[in-house]
C-alpha cells in the first residue's frame, strides 16, 4: 500500500492514538497501524477504527482527567 499524502510505502507497526475529550485525555498505546515511512503519515483499518472508538466510548465514563491504556488490553 501507499500513503495516500505523499504516495510512500506504507510499514505495518504500532503507534500511540491520542484523543482529548476537553475534560479527558485518552492515550491508547500499541495500537496496530499503517505508517508512512516517508511522511511519517499514520493510518488506520476500518476494524482497528472501529475498535478505537468503542474504546474512547467506554472510557468517557471514567472520572479521569488522563486515562492510558493498551490497545490490545481492551480489544477483546
Amino acid at each position: 500500500m501507499t500513503c495516500f499524502m505523499c504516495k510512500g510505502n506504507l510499514e505495518s507497526k504500532t503507534s500511540t492514538f491520542m484523543v482529548d475529550l476537553g475534560n479527558c485525555i485518552i492515550i491508547i498505546k500499541d495500537v496496530p497501524s499503517e505508517i508512512c515511512s516517508q511522511c511519517g503519515e499514520i493510518s488506520y483499518s476500518n476494524n482497528v477504527a472501529l475498535q478505537l472508538q468503542k474504546i474512547i466510548n467506554s472510557m468517557r465514563k471514567t472520572i479521569t482527567e488522563i486515562a492510558v491504556v493498551h490497545y490490545s488490553d481492551r480489544v477483546a
